[in-house]
């Protein structure tokens, strides 16, 4: 019997060589994004939640992929910010910060996100050597 996914759409905003993440009340950042709407595109949505959360506009976004990950699946967007936008959290985010790929394994984040980060090849397997 098959059960029903929760259908996301997820964004990797890049500045230089750093990622955006994002931080809800609770400790753990993850990328920004969120749950389709019913009658929303995957692009729809993408730009809706990164707005809602971040206050950037999803512009010049490329398409990387779709990712089934456990009880969820990924439409992934990636997007190149400009040095001069400067994402501010939304009254749903506690706070939005640039990060070094590096910085990320230090980092908690959300297990779907860094592995969505993983098979993109944003961040190196830790398993491999």
């Amino acid at each position: 019997m098959n059960q029903a996914r929760e259908l996301h759409a997820t964004v990797i905003c890049l500045q230089e060589s750093k990622i955006l993440l994002v931080r809800k009340e609770a400790a753990e950042w993850s990328l920004p994004g969120g749950k389709i709407d019913t009658g929303e595109t995957q692009f729809e949505a993408a730009s809706r939640e990164l707005h809602e959360e971040t206050c950037l506009q999803l512009t010049d976004a490329q398409f990387l992929g779709h990712h089934i990950l456990n009880e969820e699946e990924h439409w992934l967007y990636r997007m190149v910010v400009s040095q001069s936008a400067a994402p501010s959290p939304s009254h749903e985010i506690v706070e939005c910060r640039w990060f070094s790929v590096d910085d990320l394994t230090q980092l908690s984040v959300k297990s779907t996100h860094l592995e969505l980060l993983r098979r993109e090849g944003f961040v190196a397997d830790r398993d491999r050597n």
